[in-house]
């Protein structure tokens, strides 16, 4: 039988619960584990499971977050991927985080791959509206650079692509 880590990353939600036991497994490492899971449906599923056992949304684990891992590990923003960072931000998961390769959450909310960036609108509002900061520093590298700008500069240069992004940094002001 396989171990309730592997069945997080690997298996199906069902899988899951067969070896998962809530006497023995921590929901919050159960939880890092399901964010890695590459099907959307069975991730969505383990780490609500995980969220509504009192798994914590905010815990930093080898410097990554939440927020980091659901959309820095994937290609594609899964369906269910939108409300698990809803319920991240709720949770108490740091909006502003940068992780250990220096990207911040709302890079990785571009770069991650949607067929219409209307997808992303969940994702949106979640980040802006938990008071995102703008004026951190687009790279660790070069803290002269906002991530405000940067942004506008994404937007500026795939204006198309990018709309819904422009909406949210027009009201605040980029």
């Amino acid at each position: 039988m396989a171990s309730p880590t592997y069945t997080a990353k690997k298996g199906t939600y069902e899988e899951f619960l067969e070896v998962f036991d809530p006497e023995v497994n921590d929901p919050t490492d159960m939880l890092f584990n399901g964010l890695t899971n590459k099907d959307p449906e069975h991730r969505a599923a383990i780490c609500n499971d995980m969220l509504d056992r009192g798994a914590d949304a905010s815990r930093v684990e080898y410097g990554q977050n939440a927020l980091t891992v659901l959309l820095g590990r994937h290609r594609h923003l899964g369906a269910g991927d939108a409300a698990l960072a809803q319920r991240f931000v709720d949770g108490g998961a740091d909006v502003n985080y940068r992780e250990r390769r220096g990207s911040l959450v709302l890079q990785l909310a571009i770069e991650i791959r949607v067929d219409d960036d209307e997808e992303r609108r969940p994702i949106y509002e979640a980040l802006f509206g938990k008071d995102v900061d703008l004026d951190e520093p687009s790279s660790v590298r070069n803290p002269k650079n906002k991530i405000g700008e940067w942004l506008r500069m994404c937007v500026d240069h795939q204006p198309e692509g990018l709309k819904v992004l422009d909406e949210f940094l027009t009201a605040r002001g980029f």
